[in-house]
């Protein structure tokens, strides 16, 4: 009898796995590509462009992880930008030096679940890799999903630099 509920439970995970609604590189607005997790997206930094595009795509919300600091960035264009096109923007600074605990993914998830159901939501860095980390542990805080799972989901969905996935493992331990 065991063994039939450990299979039972084994194939449900994996086949709960492969149903989750997740599609890597999907374009987000005509030249942008992404990642998609239900209706939030998540890239690298959109151009001006880009950002003119995302209300007729449906998006409503717009979260940056850049710190003003980055080369070839400034983040004061792209808030007026985003704002302008009548899109709720949101900038959350995150640099290596941030401290991935629960009070940092609240700070997202927060504005996540505030817009959600007024469009989709982009969030982005320059990469996606910070994006990544923060969807990685916001599935395991949020979600319960395991730390493996968590992670191989995170690095499904953007994260691809080892030190940002040092930053997750550490999180997720």
């Amino acid at each position: 009898m065991r063994i039939l509920f450990l299979s039972v439970l084994f194939l449900f995970s994996c086949s709960h796995h492969e149903k989750l609604p997740k599609e890597s590189n999907v374009q987000v607005v005509k030249e942008l590509k992404g990642n998609r997790w239900a209706n939030l997206y998540f890239s690298g930094q959109p151009n001006q462009a880009e950002i003119k595009e995302l209300k007729a795509a449906g998006f409503a919300t717009v979260i940056n992880l850049r710190q003003k600091k980055e080369k070839k960035y400034n983040e004061s264009w792209e808030s007026a930008l985003v704002r302008s096109e009548g899109l709720n923007y949101y900038n959350v600074p995150v640099s290596m030096k941030t401290e991935i605990n629960d009070e940092f993914i609240d700070s997202i998830t927060s504005k996540v679940g505030k817009h959600r159901k007024e469009g989709k939501v982009l969030i982005h860095c320059s990469s996606g890799n910070r994006v990544a980390l923060w969807l990685g542990a916001h599935f395991k805080k949020d979600h319960g999903f395991s730390n493996e799972l968590s992670f191989e989901l995170a690095k499904e969905l953007g994260l691809t630099k080892e030190d940002v996935q040092d930053k997750l493992r550490a999180y997720l331990r």
